[in-house]
């Protein structure tokens, strides 16, 4: 890849980004697109966080890859392909997105299907606590990439959907919370 800001893979994740953001705010905020737009996010995420330790197993291998540029600021080889920082107790990042963004989906999926479940108004709750556990891991990663790798800045356009998917379900869910609370759970007709 020359460029990474015309990768086709990485403007379809862009594009998923936009979508998720607009059914974040279609309707009106309404529960039931709200809820669409925490499946959005997060399915972006998981798939981002996947992509990211294809990179990373590539560059393991094979010592480069063609999947993202290695030169430049906005790069993903220099920060993916980082053995120092792309790790965390020895476990690439990738694979603790893949985890965390599976555990969202899962959250959101369940809510979406039965939000009157007795148990749906603690699954909302799991997905904050969930998703706020995730921001300090984003802005340590961003600190990483600006300050920490050889060459750095550096900044992973593909780590930067992961970690805008995850800021985006954090929004998501936090009007899902202000609808319960406010009473407006149930979309009205």
């Amino acid at each position: 890849m020359n460029e990474a800001l015309t990768d086709p893979i990485l403007l379809s994740f862009i594009a998923g980004l936009g979508i998720s953001g607009y059914y974040m705010t279609r309707d009106n905020f309404k529960t039931t697109s709200l809820l669409i737009s925490s499946l959005l996010f997060a399915g972006i995420g998981i798939v981002s966080s996947s992509y990211t330790y294809i990179i990373h197993n590539k560059m393991v291998v094979q010592g480069t890859t063609s999947f993202c540029s290695s030169e430049g600021i906005v790069q993903c080889g220099s920060v993916i392909g980082d053995p120092t920082w792309n790790n965390l107790f020895g476990v690439p990042w990738g694979i603790f997105g893949i985890i965390s963004f599976a555990l969202l989906i899962y959250l959101s999926l369940s809510l979406y299907l039965d939000r009157h479940a007795k148990w749906a108004e603690s699954y909302l709750q799991y997905s904050w606590w969930a998703g706020l556990a995730g921001l300090p891991f984003v802005a340590l990663l961003v600190i990483i990439e600006l300050t920490q790798v050889e060459g750095a800045p550096h900044i992973c356009p593909f780590c930067t959907v992961a970690h805008v998917s995850l800021i985006g379900y954090v929004l998501t869910i936090y009007y899902l919370k202000n609808n319960q609370m406010n009473g407006k759970w149930v979309d009205s007709e």
